[in-house]
């Protein structure tokens, strides 16, 4: 059984404006696929589908998104007496009223609703795949530490000693649950994380990518150019562009 609550102590969550949409209004999707959106429903859209501007942000931690691998779009349909209806119902309030301190009382919402919404996701079965990782323990601390500390310059060895493993069964038990290699993930993390800091502060790149494990500014350029589609600098900009708009 998954620990809900070491999911819950990592999770970190940010609003930002919403677009309303009529009930009964279809939703294209950039790749193509449509949602039609009813009264009684709550759609969690994969990161790469995005289709409004604004939303939600939700981490782990501060960097893997927690619908990270979510392929298709999760409707949930809440009944009028739902108490997630309820809450959500709430938060669009706070959204729309525009008062001191609106949000933060909206992210300390956002936060109940998810509680809700992960309970009922979990008890049905659907995890995401890196959160279904922390049910073994073993690569739990091996998460934890690339959170923790992902400058540090970890090799597959050092990672499979902090399994218990060996190299090849932990790069196996690593893949299966992740579907990706632990190297890869971490860079990935890596470069989440380079990207929350990026925009959260003024630091220059290369200390950004000291922060993230990269030696060189250029190394750190590449990837991150790779991954986010934008160099560091311009990332940071638009960002900021779109925070001010």
């Amino acid at each position: 059984m998954m620990e809900l609550q070491r999911l819950l102590d990592g999770l970190e969550v940010s609003v930002e404006p919403f677009v309303g949409c009529p009930d009964g209004a279809v939703l294209e999707l950039a790749d193509g696929v449509t949602v039609r959106l009813a009264d009684d429903s709550v759609i969690v859209l994969p990161p790469a589908r995005r289709a409004v501007n604004g939303g939600i942000r939700i981490t782990f931690e501060g960097s893997i998104s927690l619908f990270h691998h979510l392929r298709e779009p999760l409707v949930e349909r809440v009944a009028a007496s739902d108490p997630l209806r309820a809450c959500f119902e709430e938060l669009l309030h706070e959204l729309n009223g525009h008062r001191p301190g609106s949000r933060g009382m909206a992210e300390a919402l956002l936060r109940r609703c998810l509680i809700l919404l992960l309970r009922r996701c979990c008890e049905r079965g659907f995890r995401p795949e890196w959160v279904a990782a922390l049910e073994d323990p073993r690569l739990g601390r091996v998460i934890a530490a690339m959170h923790d500390r992902p400058e540090q310059t970890f090799t597959l060895l050092d990672l499979a000693d902090l399994a218990g493993m060996s190299r090849s069964v932990f790069a196996a038990r690593f893949m299966g649950a992740l579907g990706r290699s632990p190297i890869e993930f971490l860079t990935e993390l890596r470069l989440a994380r380079a990207a929350q800091i990026l925009t959260g502060t003024d630091l220059p790149v290369k200390t950004v990518a000291r922060r993230v494990g990269y030696s060189s500014r250029s190394s750190f350029t590449r990837a991150f150019l790779a991954r986010h589609g934008l160099a560091p600098m311009a990332f940071r900009s638009a960002a900021r562009a779109e925070e001010a708009a």
